[in-house]
């Protein structure tokens, strides 16, 4: 059912409570803060019978990125597992955080550190499973960087520190207007490096489903 849930392509999108749904036993999905910071889903289900919180990025809104809200959700949410020892899985689909002068004026960078020590401090297991995109800062605060137990990536997860066809402009100053043969070969040169049996190669993900 995942191949008809989630989207090969990176810039497609869906709902992944829907993914959650599907992993999860039958009928015991139960989101918390639904309609506030909606580019992350906090959920609390149960797998094989155990509860588990679940904290998953959803591209249906924002294309996923995490703003202020989203950060602030998902901090109060690991707070909450930590506080009754529910193990925490992390769904990951993210192409960063949004930031900006809006951003800026809610205090991002904070809400950013805030989430990263609750994640060193919270003692439940956590387990990371990457669907799709994990770029920059995002992968390390969603469990990347060795911030989980165990991390298991699709074939289809992508890492890096932006989106490849972005990435060629910045590394190589090279635009697909400008030349277009040379831009698709960097882009798949790129893509090459940034899936996941790299990560596994560096033992930074444990398993590639």
């Amino acid at each position: 059912r995942m191949l008809e849930i989630v989207p090969e392509a990176r810039n497609q999108v869906y709902d992944v409570r829907k993914v959650i749904a599907a992993v999860a036993d039958k009928d015991s999905s139960f989101e918390l803060k639904e309609r506030f910071g909606k580019s992350v889903a906090t959920v609390l289900a149960r797998l094989d019978g155990k509860s588990a919180g679940f904290i998953a990025n959803n591209p249906l809104f924002k294309g996923g990125a995490l703003d202020a809200d989203a950060c602030q959700k998902a901090t109060s949410f690991m707070v909450l597992c930590d506080s009754f020892n529910i193990p925490i899985v992390f769904l990951v689909d993210v192409p960063g955080f949004l930031i900006g002068v809006e951003g800026e004026l809610r205090g991002m960078p904070g809400k950013v550190i805030n989430w990263m020590n609750a994640l060193s401090l919270v003692t439940v297991p956590r387990v990371t499973v990457i669907l799709r995109k994990s770029y920059g800062q995002a992968f390390i605060n969603m469990g990347g960087g060795r911030n989980a137990d165990e991390i298991a990536c699709w074939p289809s997860a992508d890492l890096g520190f932006m989106d490849p066809r972005a990435s060629v402009n910045v590394l190589y100053g090279v635009k697909q207007e400008d030349d277009p043969e040379r831009f698709k070969q960097l882009v798949a040169e790129v893509e090459r490096d940034t899936t996941p049996w790299e990560l596994a190669r560096l033992y930074e993900a444990q398993h590639v489903i």
